[in-house]
């Protein structure tokens, strides 16, 4: 988008040291305030200039770039535009849009998402897509389920696919189902394995890139897939989830937010870990093994290779919060470290196998 080159441009030319118009604009209470809380939720080593880019130079991604604008409203007593969350590129926008945000400054802003993520979640999404996408036709989900047995067999027999703890998972939802992500097959392969009680109740948050328009929006639509961009629209894409979850139905939701480079999972972000915590919804994590030697990113066409799926013990969130962002890295370490132990030792198996037959 154009916005995005704009951002990078203005990276490129961030000062070492404030101009004297910048430094009289730091010198206001309530810009230092902003300053400090941007500050201690950058994890990257730079100094926190005006010019500084939110994600070149202080390291914030999508989620956490939403995070630290509920930080500033909490904080500051303001209610951003949502729509402006995707529009601010420096430090200086985003403190100003938090600043013009107050009115006069001289009260906080009457919001209910001042709270934080609870109130954000509790608020549905007027997005018709999603509505639409939540409400697909049930004809559609059961030949959706049909053609899923079919790619299971297909994929036992031509890539010796195996599928373990599947037992695992619950008699009912709702609950979020958490898979590394290899490849394109990652989706068909692991919906193929879920029991209709279940089936019949998942429901799929994906990237508007690709299901956003064309064949494949209306394609998405008839297997309850939500198309959301995640970086200019993360709200959107969370509420949609909620809202999902909250109907009783279950979310597959990859946490890594792209297919693997080189097949290792990747770091995790915290939207299931925020999901689970606030709506009280178990997190089942699932290995996926052979996808990325199947259908790398480099490849077209998938290609022959042994697949395994792995479905873990559930996470269960705790039944209170009462430090927010502590719960939600807990969770999403938990998540990681479940998943890249499962993931580990599927690899390991096929040497296992081997030894075995060996001796």
């Amino acid at each position: 988008m154009a916005g995005e080159g704009d951002g990078a441009e203005a990276a490129g030319s961030v000062a070492e040291e404030p101009t004297a118009e910048e430094a009289l604009w730091l010198d206001a209470p309530e810009v230092q305030k902003a300053i400090a809380i941007v500050r201690n939720a950058s994890k990257a080593q730079k100094p926190v200039l005006p010019s500084s880019n939110l994600e070149l130079d202080l390291g914030f991604d999508s989620m956490e770039r939403v995070e630290l604008v509920v930080a500033l409203e909490k904080e500051m007593g303001a209610a951003v535009d949502e729509k402006m969350i995707a529009q601010v590129y420096t430090v200086r926008e985003l403190v100003d849009a938090v600043l013009q945000s107050r009115g006069d400054g001289s009260a906080p802003a009457p919001r209910a998402s001042l709270p934080g993520w609870d109130s954000v979640l509790a608020v549905e999404p007027d997005d018709p897509q999603v509505l639409a996408a939540l409400n697909s036709s049930s004809l559609f989900t059961f030949v959706w389920f049909l053609f899923g047995k079919v790619v299971a067999v297909f994929m036992r027999i031509f890539f010796n696919l195996r599928v373990t703890g599947i037992e695992k998972l619950p008699q009912q939802g709702p609950f979020i189902l958490s898979p590394n992500h290899q490849s394109f097959l990652d989706g068909p392969v692991v919906a193929s394995q879920i029991p209709w009680r279940l089936f019949k109740n998942m429901f799929y948050v994906g990237t508007s890139e690709i299901f956003g328009h064309g064949a494949l929006h209306y394609l998405g639509r008839t297997f309850k897939l939500v198309p959301v961009d995640p970086d200019s629209n993360l709200v959107n894409a969370m509420r949609a989830g909620a809202y999902g979850l909250k109907k009783g139905q279950n979310l597959v939701l990859y946490p890594e937010g792209e297919r693997s480079i080189d097949g290792t999972p990747k770091k995790f972000k915290k939207g299931a870990a925020i999901l689970a915590a606030h709506l009280q919804v178990p997190i089942y994590p699932v290995a996926l093994e052979g996808f990325f030697d199947s259908w790398p990113r480099s490849r077209r066409f998938p290609r022959l290779a042994k697949l395994r799926v792995h479905f873990g013990d559930p996470i269960i969130p705790p039944d209170s919060i009462s430090n927010p962002e502590a719960t939600y890295q807990q969770l999403t370490e938990e998540l990681r470290n479940r998943v890249v132990e499962m993931w580990e030792e599927l690899r390991q198996k096929p040497a296992h196998a081997k030894a075995a037959a060996g001796d």
